[in-house]
């Protein structure tokens, strides 16, 4: 585009309509881009984007120390790093960081945190001080469940992020943060990290594990691989892709019934891949990464907790070694749910008991999760910015 098409569209229109396309000429004239997030880069291409531009690669590692380590936010800052450098990364870079718009404190200690995005979209983020009542009192964690994506497409049934519809991925910068904003605002080193908040992991494979490739580095040292677990729905090429990434992570499969009919209604990715094509995927990825498998399981009243449903359950499970987590079905009645979403009721107490003692009988390694969260609802499946 050139000057003289501006000035004869200034002829033929209005002022703001030349004013836009004057703007736009000035950006492709000038070859301005937006800034590139450097928390969305790897230590290695940080490497080679430093190397191809003149600078010793082990700066690469003094720039992860300061952003990882010392969590500083401005270049300037970075003061193992010379001028030049750190105008070099001024003049190319940026460093964003989530804005905190709101935090709610459950009566159980449980924190949500609302994180509004550079285009204004949002997600949250869940602190979760204890993961289950049934395992080793002495065993101390500090679990974060972070979002993968702006919305979700898969609408499950249960699941209150899925009735806001799917908006975008979230960017490997965007997760990494959440990690950097909850350990700064509580003070506290997390020790556990699932990728069960807003959103479906796998399908932003990429993103995902590329912020699991940065916060488990060992220069950034933010958290070690083995205490990452990723949850799905069951997008059964994409668990396949997972089991042979370098370094794999623990899965988690949002499980809920081992029948056909009844996890499509739960579910309906199900309709796409069924229980086989789903119990082969996790049995590949088991072969492969010999990292045992969690299950996720709600109960509902009188539609998954039957005998013959824990009979089936104890048989997927022991398909490779595994555990099951048994949820408790959680109110999303904010989101206004219809047809068989609105039919879904809770199991009880006592039917959660005799489902958990079967299961033990049928020599099934199974705990109950704790409903954490549930007065802000930041409990499994409420995500949906109750409070934005």
């Amino acid at each position: 585009m050139t000057f003289s098409l501006i000035i004869l569209i200034n002829r033929k229109s209005n002022y703001f309509t030349s004013l836009l396309f004057f703007i736009l000429a000035y950006f492709e004239l000038n070859n301005i881009t937006e800034k590139k997030d450097i928390k969305d880069l790897l230590l290695s291409e940080l490497q080679d984007i430093l190397q191809s531009s003149g600078y010793a690669k082990f700066r690469a590692i003094q720039i992860f120390t300061h952003l990882y380590k010392n969590r500083l936010k401005t270049f300037s800052d970075f003061y193992l790093l010379p001028a030049d450098l750190r105008d070099f990364l001024e003049q190319n870079f940026k460093i964003n960081s989530l804005t905190t718009e709101n935090i709610q404190y459950s009566i159980d200690g449980t924190t949500k945190f609302l994180f509004a995005l550079s285009d204004d979209s949002a997600i949250e983020s869940v602190l979760i001080p204890t993961e289950t009542i049934d395992e080793d009192p002495k065993l101390k964690r500090l679990t974060l469940c972070v979002s993968s994506q702006v919305g979700c497409a898969l609408d499950c049934s249960f699941c209150a992020t899925g009735k806001l519809g799917y908006k975008r991925n979230l960017k490997p910068s965007e997760i990494v943060e959440q990690v950097l904003q909850v350990e700064s605002h509580t003070g506290k080193k997390i020790s556990n990290i699932v990728f069960m908040g807003m959103g479906e992991p796998l399908h932003n494979i990429d993103n995902v594990v590329k912020a699991i490739d940065i916060l488990s580095n060992s220069v950034a040292n933010v958290i070690s691989r083995k205490k990452i677990t990723i949850s799905t729905a069951g997008i059964v090429p994409k668990i396949l892709e997972l089991a042979n990434i370098p370094k794999p992570v623990k899965l988690a499969i949002s499980l809920h019934s081992t029948t056909n009919g009844v996890r499509q209604k739960i579910m309906p990715i199900a309709k796409k891949w069924n229980i086989q094509s789903l119990r082969d995927s996790i049995t590949q990825y088991y072969r492969k990464t010999n990292i045992p498998i969690t299950y996720e399981y709600i109960l509902f009243d009188g539609l998954n907790n039957s005998q013959e449903d824990a009979k089936r359950l104890a048989k997927f499970a022991r398909t490779v070694p595994s555990k099951v987590n048994i949820i408790p079905f959680h109110d999303i009645s904010f989101t206004n749910p219809t047809g068989f979403a609105r039919e879904l009721k809770p199991a009880g107490k006592e039917q959660i008991e005799e489902f958990v003692s079967q299961l033990k009988n049928l020599g099934v390694n199974v705990y109950v999760r704790t409903s954490s969260g549930v007065d802000i609802d930041a409990a499994c499946g409420q995500l949906a910015y109750s409070k934005r």
